[in-house]
């Protein structure tokens, strides 16, 4: 496997491309694997390059969509355990944006999002929006950061999803707890 993620790297953008367009299908590795040596070699063109990633992401995981939606839970239970697969549809049951969104951050298997949205019947167009969110707020800060500090900044980036993870809880948290004090004084 190693192998195959140094050859991609040598093919700059289309790497990128390829990884990007996988991983929302059948690539449980993280595209960081590629995406980040190719920044590095490329430092004026790593946003660019981040945001091949981002659109090749959004098609893959178009097409994973409907895979899940085709083939559904089948896929899901052949990539995943039942215990995961049964955590992911309770998120997507609870709140389907902050499942995908959250996707960014969690080490649980981008495809299993993406499959469980066409499976748990997401709204396409929301679906769409929120891969959209996921996929910049993961991917385009470290194009960005990349470009700008090479190297010297992949430290602080390895902190960067755990700090973002932490955020996002937070304000989910937040909107729950406010949820509830609204639905208490509307008597339901």
């Amino acid at each position: 496997m190693e192998e195959l993620f140094l050859i991609l790297v040598d093919y700059g953008w289309i790497g990128i491309a390829v990884v990007a367009l996988s991983e929302a299908i059948f690539l449980p590795i993280p595209v960081d694997t590629v995406s980040i040596p190719i920044y590095l070699l490329n430092r004026e063109r790593a946003i660019l390059y981040s945001v091949i990633l981002i659109l090749f992401s959004l098609l893959g995981s178009t097409l994973g969509y409907f895979i899940g939606k085709k083939f559904g839970k089948r896929i899901l239970l052949k990539i995943a355990s039942k215990k995961m697969v049964e955590k992911v549809e309770k998120l997507y049951g609870d709140n389907s944006s902050a499942a995908i969104i959250s996707s960014a951050f969690t080490p649980i298997p981008y495809e299993i999002y993406v499959f469980s949205a066409g499976a748990f019947n997401i709204k396409f167009s929301n679906f769409i929006l929120y891969v959209l969110i996921s996929r910049i707020l993961r991917h385009l800060p470290q194009g960005i950061l990349i470009g700008i500090f090479g190297e010297y900044i992949l430290s602080y980036l390895k902190n960067y999803s755990i700090v973002l993870l932490i955020l996002f809880s937070a304000f989910l948290i937040l909107k729950i707890f406010l949820k509830k004090i609204k639905n208490r004084q509307e008597g339901r």
